[in-house]
């Protein structure tokens, strides 16, 4: 049988007997949650143009409509138009992270799920369509064929090793054209593939002909932000009055440059 109850000397008791500091920590615990949610509220309805301009103040926006949660914008990159609509995913944020589904016109036409966290960020793209003609975007003077794709997921560290690369990019075929440092590379491509990987922490992406399944090109981004192209024999026999004889899987070109 306990016969009473007592303190510590250095806690201060209320009238009724229950510690001060222990009714203060149940209002704050009481408190914060409606602050938290609060301000969770104030940022989600927040308006969309002053998040953005806010957290890049150098972005080359042309308008903005809706909020930080649901919204859209038009980006001009490199004097081509893009359009941005977005809904953002709050609960990520129990998470410690970020969560934003996006669909994206322009240039580039996808789907877009990106999800954000402590120690990397990963990009999934569904629907994905590029259509045949200039892409300013890539550089001056580029020129595409036009490209199908879905299921592309992309995934690295932060400002580290890739992770994840896979799925795939069709093309029937069509004129090419990429200016790589000073050297232009205009051919005509024929129906081919475009496939994702990781090796060694770098994201390779190897082009190749459907027919006979051999290799053009390589493109590599590496850990330590570069690009590196690399050029096989049988994408040159592609261009008109090119005249080498050699092994057509030989790598004749390698471009690298930090990526920008």
């Amino acid at each position: 049988m306990i016969d009473q109850i007592v303190f510590p000397a250095h806690l201060p008791v209320t009238d009724c007997g229950v510690p001060l500091l222990s009714r203060r920590l149940r209002t704050v615990l009481f408190i914060l949650p409606v602050v938290l949610v609060g301000m969770l509220s104030l940022l989600v309805h927040a308006p969309g143009e002053r998040v953005l301009r806010w957290l890049q103040p150098s972005l080359p926006v042309q308008a903005v409509s809706g909020s930080l949660a649901t919204g859209e914008a038009i980006l001009q990159l490199r004097q081509q138009g893009w359009h941005v609509a977005w809904d953002w995913q709050p609960a990520r944020l129990l998470l410690l992270g970020l969560g934003v589904e996006a669909r994206v016109q322009g240039p580039l036409q996808a789907d877009a799920a990106y999800q954000r966290g402590p120690l990397s960020w990963r990009l999934a793209l569904s629907g994905v369509s590029i259509p045949a003609g200039p892409a300013e975007w890539l550089g001056p003077g580029a020129v595409l064929p036009g490209w199908q794709g879905d299921a592309l997921v992309f995934s690295r560290r932060h400002g580290g090793a890739w992770r994840r690369g896979e799925g795939e990019l069709r093309t029937t075929g069509g004129p090419f054209r990429l200016d790589m440092q000073g050297q232009v590379q205009a051919l005509v491509l024929p129906p081919a593939l475009w496939r994702w990987r990781v090796v060694d922490g770098n994201l390779v992406g190897e082009l190749s002909q459907r027919a006979g399944n051999g290799a053009l090109a390589t493109v590599t981004l590496t850990a330590d932000n570069r690009i590196q192209w690399q050029l096989r024999e049988r994408l040159l026999q592609l261009k008109p009055g090119y005249a080498g004889r050699n092994n057509p899987d030989l790598v004749v070109l390698t471009v690298s440059e930090p990526l920008r």
